[in-house]
């Protein structure tokens, strides 16, 4: 499957991956903990947005989230 990206969710992905980085030289668990969810609801985020090429959107399994919720697959 291939998928359309913008900037904006380029950013994003790099930005969780700096986060995961940092992660290993803090100290403080409370904030290790901050850091570790702000990269969980960034990747969360970008992968919720990622969009199929148009070739492929005939054969894309559907994912479906409601905020609060567990996501589920449409396959």
């Amino acid at each position: 499957m291939v998928y359309m990206l913008d900037d904006g969710q380029l950013l994003s992905l790099w930005t969780a991956i700096r986060y995961l980085g940092e992660v290993r030289e803090i100290s403080d668990t409370k904030e290790r903990a901050e850091v570790l969810m702000e990269a969980q609801i960034l990747l969360t985020a970008f992968v919720l947005e990622l969009t199929p090429l148009l070739r492929d959107q005939m054969n894309a399994v559907k994912l479906r989230a409601s905020h609060g919720r567990t996501a589920n697959f449409d396959a």
